[in-house]
């Protein structure tokens, strides 16, 4: 079933980039072999049709449009986002650079000639500023200077596409030679609504919806350990807010001090109908400053849940949870839920020491039925249980029974890439090993 509805997707995705690249040769063809200056002029119009195709699947993407999520995942859409956002913006440059080029060679003038052209006869000014911003965008967006950035700084100039986005579609219709053809013209008009009927309704007015009809807000806030505090939520009809174990939500504190920020969390705990509690290590300025700044009382704007890091994709008896740090939150959840509907359970637990084990009195707790848990701790010379690692030979001990188990893997990016080789190298399926990735 997701095998077809992802087919679906993307058979509509090169569906509709066939319609353009169609109604483009129709239009502007001729001009290919006309002359040089027609090459540039075509190759222009085609690199806009692409660059604003692109940028409305970034908002569908990161729309957080609930069908596309459940099918594909909520990490692997941002990361295609990321992807689709370098593809997008490179084609929002080559399409100016074409056309100043292609006029240029008509009209003879030289390159910043013919940029004043377009900016004092043209009156395209908007659709300049919109590329200003799409630049800007892109190149906050490399890894290497987007770690220097404060996430709210990064956050919100990101949101400035979405002024790109309404500066450059107002002189598509107008100037653009392609939409000529009124049918073609109909057609992008639907596009765009598409868009925004799949981006409104998800990512701002259903966030809006369950805050008014939950009113979520901090009931207390408990301290796991140093680093770690769990964050509990209670609200109106409780019982009506359906989540998965395993999923998370994006969560927006409403305090003076945390209000321009929302992040993501996990459940840590399975849907009760009482209340919701999320567990928060810190690891950056935002998380480093909840336990002072967030109070009780304080309403919280949810936007979920997300993610198919749940026990629905596998109908196995017998699981394997295999946690680092902080990762444990998620399958703490699932293993709560799953030990009770009877599924044979093992939870391998990665830590450095001790003080950095979360949740073990309620791990040892559920392990008490279809679970066992164990803790491997890699740099504490007072502990007597597992110590080292979580790799292949700590699998193959620990979990003998490994080959007839569905793997669920939640902890830092380089462990999970390592226990992911691991598992490949005991010839276990990647259909059979589950693991998300939880970001914006």
């Amino acid at each position: 079933m997701f095998c077809m509805k992802k087919t679906g997707f993307i058979l509509i995705f090169l569906a509709n980039l066939g319609v353009i690249f169609t109604a483009w040769w129709l239009q502007s063809g001729s001009l290919l072999l006309s002359s040089q200056a027609g090459l540039f002029i075509a190759l222009g119009r085609i690199t806009g049709l692409v660059a604003v195709y692109l940028i409305l699947w970034q908002l569908i993407l990161i729309g957080r449009v609930r069908f596309l999520e459940q099918t594909f995942g909520f990490d692997r859409l941002s990361l295609w986002h990321h992807f689709n956002g370098f593809a997008a913006w490179t084609f929002i440059f080559l399409h100016p650079l074409f056309l100043i080029v292609g006029y240029g060679l008509n009209s003879q003038n030289t390159f910043l000639g013919q940029v004043a052209n377009f900016l004092i006869a043209w009156e395209l000014a908007p659709a300049f500023i919109a590329v200003m911003i799409f630049l800007i965008t892109i190149v906050l967006s490399w890894g290497a200077i987007q770690k220097y950035l404060k996430y709210e700084v990064w956050y919100y100039i990101h949101l400035l596409t979405y002024l790109a986005i309404i500066l450059a579609f107002g002189h598509q219709l107008k100037l653009g030679g392609d939409f000529q053809q009124k049918l073609f013209a109909a057609y992008w008009l639907v596009l765009y609504l598409e868009a925004l009927c799949l981006l409104i309704p998800y990512r701002f007015i259903k966030p809006l919806y369950l805050f008014w009809r939950h009113e979520f807000y901090v009931d207390k806030v408990i301290k796991e350990n140093d680093q770690t505090i769990s964050v509990y939520l209670r609200g109106k009809n409780l019982e009506q807010f359906k989540f998965q174990p395993g999923q998370f939500a994006i969560f927006r504190f409403l305090s003076f001090n945390l209000i321009g920020e929302a992040h993501p969390f996990s459940f840590s705990q399975a849907f009760n109908g009482q209340e919701l509690r999320i567990t928060i290590k810190a690891l950056g300025d935002y998380t480093t400053k909840l336990p002072a700044k967030l109070k009780v009382g304080t309403k919280v704007l949810i936007d979920g849940a997300h993610g198919i890091f749940t026990p629905q994709r596998t109908t196995n008896q017998k699981l394997a949870f295999i946690a680092g740090g902080v990762g444990i939150t998620p399958l703490r959840a699932l293993a709560e839920s799953e030990s009770k509907n009877g599924r044979d359970i093992v939870i391998l637990y990665g830590a450095t020491k001790t003080s950095d084990l979360i949740f073990k009195a309620e791990l040892e707790k559920i392990a008490i039925t279809n679970c066992r848990f164990t803790p491997v701790l890699s740099a504490d010379e007072s502990w007597l249980g597992e110590k080292g690692r979580i790799d292949k030979n700590k699998i193959i001990s620990l979990i003998p029974d490994y080959a007839e188990r569905d793997f669920y893997l939640c902890g830092p990016g380089p462990m999970m890439a390592s226990l992911r080789a691991s598992l490949k190298e005991l010839r276990i399926n990647s259909r059979y090993v589950y693991f998300e990735k939880f970001s914006l």
